[in-house]
C-alpha cells in the first residue's frame, strides 16, 4: 500500500478530470496546432514537437481528446512519482497527489490543450525524479530529470530560464561525485557541468525545428516589440515606429482604438504593423526592429517601463479585476480553418465545476505574486537553515539535499516567471503554470524537512 497509494490517487484524479472535462478545450493556438498536425505543416512559432505528437494521437483518438488525455496522464503520473519520493505515510502521499492535482489554478488550466501544460508536465517529471535522487542518489534519476527538462523546453522558448536552477543543482551533484575533479563539488566543476548540460538541453530541445516540414519564422519577438512601441507611442503622443515597420497611414487614434494593456494581439487588427509572422523581413526591416527594441528602454524609459509594469501587475495578479477572465480560462473548442467540428462537454457536472473555477479566478488563489513571494521565502528559509547546519562530510554529503532541492525548485519558479515581465506579450495566467506547481512543491519539501528536525 505504501507504494501504491500515490498511484491510486493519480488514477482516480486522472479519471475524474477526463470524465468532467472530456474532450478538453482548444483556444485559437491549440486549434491551429491541430490544423498543423492534420496537414503535416509545422510552424516554428508554435512548438513543432506538440503538433508532431498530435499527429500520432489523432490517429488513435481524433481531435483534442487524445492530447488532453496524454497531457493529463503525464501530469498526474508526475505528481504520483513526486509523492512516492516523499518521506510521509501512504495516506499523506495519497492526499498530496490529489491536493496538487486538484489545486484550483492547476485544475483550471489542465483541460486546455496548451503547450504550457506540456511544459508543466516536463518540469513536474524533472521535479519528481530529482526528489527520488534526494532520497536515493543515483545518476539515473538525474539523467532522467535532465531529459524531462529538455522535453519541457521543447514546448516553450522561455522555459530554459526556469530549467537553469534545476540544471545547476544537477551540475553540482555531478561535480560532487566526479572523482577526476581535484575538489569535488567545487564552484568551477559545478559551472563546467552546468554549462555543458544547459548547452545540451538547448540543442536537443530545438531539434524538432530542423524537421524539413517546419516553416521558420525569424525574430518571433517582433510582435512583442511592436506592441511595446504602441504603448510608448500612446503614452508620448507620437508614433515611434521607424520606416518599414508601420504603414505610413497609421494614426494614433487607430492605434488607441485597438490597444489593450493585457495582450498584444489586438493592435495587429489595424493591419498596419509589420511583424515577422507575416513573412520574412528585409535587411532594412531587421535593422529597424533591432534599433527599435533597443531604443524603447533607452530613449523612452518612463513610458516603456510604465507599460511593462502594468503588464506585470496584470500577469502576477496585483490587479485581478483588470485581467479578463478569458485570459485565465478559455473553455470551449475554437474552430480553425477546416478542422472538423468537435462536440463540447455538456454535462451538468462540467457546468458546475466550470462555474466553481470561474468563481475563484479573482481570489488570491490565482494571484501569481503570492506564489513568487512564497518562493522567495522558501529560498530565504532554506539558506538560513543550510548556513546554520555544520558540515562534516565532503561533497554532496556536506549539504542537506532536500533543502537545496526546495530552494532550487523555488528559484526555478522565479527564473521562469520574472523574465516574463519584460518579454511577455500577454498577461495570460497559463504562463505561470510551472511557477504555481513549483511553489507548492518547494513549500512542501521545506515543511517536510523542517518537520524532521
Amino acid at each position: 500500500m505504501n507504494r501504491l497509494a500515490p498511484w491510486l490517487a493519480a488514477v482516480l484524479g486522472l479519471a475524474a478530470v477526463l470524465a468532467v472535462f472530456w474532450p478538453g478545450y482548444m483556444s485559437w493556438d491549440s486549434a491551429y496546432q491541430w490544423w498543423q498536425a492534420r496537414n503535416d505543416q509545422f510552424d516554428s512559432v508554435h512548438p513543432p514537437l506538440m503538433a508532431m505528437i498530435w499527429q500520432l494521437s489523432d490517429r488513435v483518438v481524433p481531435g483534442p481528446a487524445g492530447m488532453f488525455a496524454l497531457q493529463a496522464a503525464l501530469l498526474w503520473s508526475a505528481l504520483a512519482m513526486f509523492a512516492a519520493a516523499l518521506p510521509v505515510r501512504p495516506a499523506w502521499r495519497f492526499a498530496i497527489v490529489l491536493g496538487l492535482g486538484f489545486w484550483p489554478p492547476l485544475l483550471a488550466m489542465l483541460p486546455h490543450v496548451w503547450k504550457d501544460l506540456w511544459t508543466l508536465a516536463g518540469f513536474a517529471w524533472a521535479l519528481a525524479l530529482l526528489a527520488h535522487d534526494v532520497r536515493a542518489p543515483h545518476r539515473g534519476w538525474r539523467a532522467g530529470a535532465l531529459l524531462a527538462l529538455t522535453f519541457a523546453c521543447a514546448f516553450r522558448h522561455n522555459a530554459i530560464t526556469g530549467a537553469l536552477p534545476l540544471v545547476a543543482w544537477i551540475g553540482w551533484c555531478e561535480a560532487a561525485s566526479a572523482r577526476w575533479l581535484p575538489r569535488r563539488g567545487s564552484v568551477g566543476g559545478t559551472v563546467v557541468f552546468t554549462v555543458a548540460m544547459m548547452a545540451t538541453v538547448m540543442m536537443v530541445s530545438g531539434l524538432p525545428n530542423y524537421d524539413s516540414r517546419v516553416r521558420h519564422t525569424e525574430r518571433v519577438w517582433s510582435v512583442v516589440t511592436l506592441w511595446d512601441a504602441a504603448a510608448v507611442s500612446l503614452a508620448e503622443g507620437a508614433l515611434v515606429y521607424p520606416p518599414g515597420l508601420a504603414d505610413e497611414s497609421l494614426t494614433l487614434d487607430e492605434l488607441r482604438g485597438k490597444f489593450v494593456d493585457f495582450s498584444n494581439t489586438s493592435v495587429y487588427e489595424t493591419g498596419k504593423l509589420r511583424h515577422s509572422f507575416d513573412g520574412p523581413y528585409t535587411p532594412a526591416q531587421r535593422e529597424a526592429l533591432e534599433a527599435l527594441a533597443w531604443s524603447l528602454p533607452r530613449d523612452h524609459a518612463p513610458a516603456y517601463f510604465a507599460h511593462r509594469w502594468r503588464l506585470t501587475q496584470l500577469l502576477l495578479g496585483w490587479d485581478r479585476a483588470g485581467l479578463p477572465d478569458g485570459l485565465v480560462m478559455m473553455p470551449g473548442l475554437h474552430q480553425y480553418n477546416d478542422n472538423p467540428p468537435v462536440a463540447p462537454q455538456a454535462s451538468a457536472l462540467h457546468a458546475r465545476t466550470l462555474d466553481l473555477l470561474r468563481s475563484l479566478i479573482d481570489t488570491p488563489l490565482f494571484a501569481g505574486w503570492i506564489y513568487l513571494v512564497a518562493c522567495v521565502a522558501v529560498i530565504g528559509v532554506a539558506a538560513v537553515a543550510l548556513a546554520r547546519r555544520p558540515r562534516h562530510a565532503p561533497g554532496r554529503a556536506s549539504v542537506n539535499a532536500s533543502l537545496v532541492l526546495a530552494a532550487a525548485v523555488a528559484a526555478s519558479a522565479l527564473a521562469y516567471a520574472l523574465p516574463l515581465t519584460l518579454a511577455s506579450g500577454s498577461a495570460e495566467f497559463r504562463y505561470l503554470a510551472w511557477p504555481v506547481l513549483a511553489t507548492l512543491a518547494s513549500v512542501l519539501l521545506l515543511v517536510l524537512d523542517r518537520l524532521k528536525q
